[in-house]
């Protein structure tokens, strides 16, 4: 499947996060197919160092396509929490991060994103790491489905559903989309009253749990600061209220929030890519009194 994921709120990433001259470094540390940076590279004088770093395997390969007509670019298949000033002393001036789901990884069946096709029930954002949601979900106590559920989806049918989905597991092992879906008394066409899937929070929930995403996320905010130049910029995506809350407090006194406001899609854009509707856009700058 080509790799696909419409870049969200470009043009204010464009107007906030360009540079002027050439003697820059610039990193993405979810450049999923790349299309965020090569907007960036297309409009800007060309960096003298370029890092692209993915935990995917898969969107890292699209990125490297997608980008193959600039020099000076770093591929890392890595987590970005993995990242610090001790492995990157040269500091950057330019930070993208993108918190959200891409529109491949949701559309791809065989990675269990998404309850819209059956594929394995498995939601890694690095498929070669770690357990899947199958494994977790087979062993995971009861309470602990309900304390992700809440923690980390506010879902108020947390205790019906650990309950429901304890009494389905224990007669037959589940594995795919269409059997989670099935074992909690949906089927993947079902909607709600909003006309989205009742199971949209608990599928939420359980990608967060399964790829650790508020641990990596409080890592990479923490090391921020050390990693931008003086005026350097750092711009998050996050299409989740509790990511957003962390983005704000947690980098609240360490780094200069550019717009007073979040910054969310035009109505054109939503209109356009509906994926849109939820993302939330923030911009930093560690100023030099910083």
């Amino acid at each position: 499947m080509i790799f696909k994921h419409a870049p969200v709120l470009l043009r204010e990433i464009l107007a906030d996060m360009s540079w002027k001259n050439s003697d820059v470094v610039v990193a993405d540390f979810t450049v999923g197919g790349g299309g965020h940076l090569k907007a960036l590279l297309e409009n800007n004088p060309l960096p003298k160092k370029i890092l692209a770093v993915d935990q995917d395997p898969a969107a890292l390969k699209a990125a490297k396509e997608n980008l193959k007509d600039f020099p000076n670019i770093e591929f890392l298949h890595s987590n970005f929490s993995e990242i610090s000033a001790d492995k990157f002393p040269e500091k950057f001036d330019r930070i993208s991060i993108d918190l959200g789901v891409s529109s491949h990884q949701l559309d791809s069946a065989e990675r269990g994103f998404s309850f819209q096709k059956d594929g394995p029930l498995d939601m890694r954002m690095n498929p070669t790491a770690g357990e899947s949601a199958a494994e977790w979900l087979a062993h995971c106590s009861e309470e602990e489905f309900i304390k992700i559920l809440r923690d980390y989806a506010d879902e108020s049918r947390a205790r019906p559903i650990a309950k429901k989905w304890s009494d389905a597991r224990a007669s037959k092992a589940i594995r795919t989309t269409r059997e989670f879906v099935e074992a909690l008394g949906f089927t993947l066409e079902s909607k709600d009253r909003k006309g989205r899937h009742p199971l949209t929070r608990a599928f939420q929930a359980i990608r967060m749990h399964i790829n650790q995403e508020f641990q990596v996320l409080q890592k990479i905010l923490d090391e921020l600061p050390n990693l931008l130049k003086p005026n350097g910029r750092v711009s998050i995506l996050s299409f989740h209220s509790l990511e957003d809350r962390e983005v704000k407090w947690l980098l609240r006194g360490k780094l200069k929030q550019i717009h007073k406001k979040v910054i969310i899609a035009q109505d054109d854009e939503m209109d356009e890519n509906p994926r849109s509707r939820s993302a939330k856009l923030r911009i930093f700058e560690l100023t030099k009194e910083e």
